[in-house]
């Protein structure tokens, strides 16, 4: 049996703990089983993609660590039986070399096209192409490379093998001979979508010109004629991880019309603070109403519920006999029902278990981790502490709460209730809150 004081079981065990990883099949070493969750998430997209076939457009939000890219994955492996008959599904993942905090709608295009292109590898892989087929992606790749390179100010070589472009302050040089060419592509799209995102705004390109539109929906329009007729739909993930204002009011209002003129279904995750306040209104507008994904039910520290999401979190990654019920209860009871906080606690336990010499989650290891976690509401100033105040007492008020909405968060938006949309104060904020309370009130006596 292992021991978390045996170094050699503490990195296996924090081998298969991942923070950053989505729930999955479970048929992986270390990967945590999808559970289901409570409300009809999945029936809802569903309902959304075959209600408006190849034109649906669904925004889904929910506060950052929920399990939203869980939830899409397990949409997607759900249709994977049907994959040709229903059509063609691109996962397009804006966190998979870029970082989104600053990332704009540019940005999110070319990580679209990106994804796209590079999914025409397994295709091609995958079935066995006609001679037409194959024709028509040789003429649409080389359009796409021509076009990229004009709209990139890439330099041409005197033999025209080579160009090279400016990406991040650096030269990257791609080669294009006819054999390389595929690779060629990917290498822009990939480099050109990772300058985007992180460049200041006068080292961005722009908003993508309309012929490339126009050669991204030849490519979807590709797919489609191999998959026999079936429009494609692009799961576009991360997108909530934009945390700049204006890059979120672009990529969500302002390029609106851009997105509905892909020839796809798209299904898109949306930053949960800038679906409210001032931004409800146009997004609802354009998008529909979000689909949300709420926090898990959040154990009382009294009570012998815990939801099986946790148990199954603590069990696949090899916990279960060394984290007694005492240790999961604080642990998931302090996390808020955000999986991924719950994962790190889980992470950062086992480390303090091991530095103390036990050989598991005791209920003193447990509590350091919570009192360090604590510590990150230290950063909120009476500003932050007066609204939280206001808006626990009204349980009204989000739309001025984006910073509490978000890491360290301060607020929950949980699952309605007999009609009515719970708002509660995060575990971890309530002692920073009372705190303030006191002295708030010790000043007007």
């Amino acid at each position: 049996m292992p021991f978390l004081n045996n170094l050699q079981d503490l990195r296996t065990i924090l081998g298969r703990l991942n923070a950053e990883r989505p729930a999955g099949p479970g048929n992986k070493e270390g990967e945590t089983r999808h559970q289901e969750r409570g409300g009809n998430l999945l029936q809802r997209l569903n309902l959304e993609l075959e209600s408006r076939k190849g034109k649906a457009r669904v925004l889904v939000t929910g506060q950052i660590g929920v399990g939203k890219s869980s939830e899409l994955l397990h949409f997607l492996q759900n249709r994977g039986e049907e994959h040709l008959r229903a059509g063609y599904w691109i996962y397009c993942d804006l966190e998979k070399e870029e970082h989104p905090e600053r990332c704009g709608a540019t940005g999110v295009f070319l990580t679209i096209f990106r994804d796209c292109w590079q999914q025409t590898r397994y295709i091609q892989n995958k079935l066995d192409l006609s001679h037409r087929n194959k024709m028509d992606f040789l003429r649409l790749r080389d359009e796409i490379v021509e076009k990229l390179i004009d709209w990139l100010k890439g330099q041409r070589s005197e033999n025209g093998q080579k160009a090279t472009f400016r990406f991040g302050g650096m030269d990257f040089p791609v080669f294009l001979q006819e054999e390389r060419k595929e690779s060629a592509l990917a290498l822009i799209l990939g480099k050109a979508a990772q300058h985007e995102a992180v460049s200041l705004g006068s080292e961005r390109y722009g908003l993508a010109p309309d012929s490339l539109i126009n050669l991204l929906n030849k490519l979807l329009n590709w797919f489609a004629i191999i998959c026999k007729g079936q429009i494609p739909t692009l799961i576009v993930d991360h997108v909530d991880k934009i945390r700049d204002q204006s890059a979120a009011r672009e990529v969500l209002l302002e390029v609106v019309p851009q997105w509905r003129r892909i020839n796809a279904s798209v299904i898109m995750t949306a930053p949960y603070e800038y679906t409210l306040g001032e931004m409800r209104h146009s997004i609802e507008s354009n998008w529909g109403k979000p689909l949300m994904i709420y926090p898990l039910r959040i154990p009382d520290l009294n009570n012998t519920f815990i939801s099986p999401i946790y148990e199954e979190i603590v069990k696949s990654c090899g916990l279960a006999k060394l984290i007694p019920p005492e240790s999961l209860r604080l642990l998931a009871h302090y996390s808020g029902g955000i999986p991924r906080t719950f994962i790190q606690f889980l992470i950062d336990a086992c480390k303090e278990a091991h530095l103390a010499g036990h050989k598991r989650i005791e209920v003193a290891d447990a509590q350091a981790i919570i009192y360090n976690a604590q510590r990150a509401y230290q950063d909120y100033g009476p500003t932050e502490l007066e609204l939280l105040d206001q808006i626990d007492q009204s349980k009204i008020g989000l739309g001025s709460a984006a910073t509490l909405l978000r890491s360290p968060i301060g607020l929950l938006v949980m699952e309605a209730e007999k009609g009515e949309q719970p708002i509660r104060i995060h575990p971890l904020a309530e002692k920073i809150l009372e705190r303030y309370r006191i002295n708030k009130g010790e000043k007007v006596g």
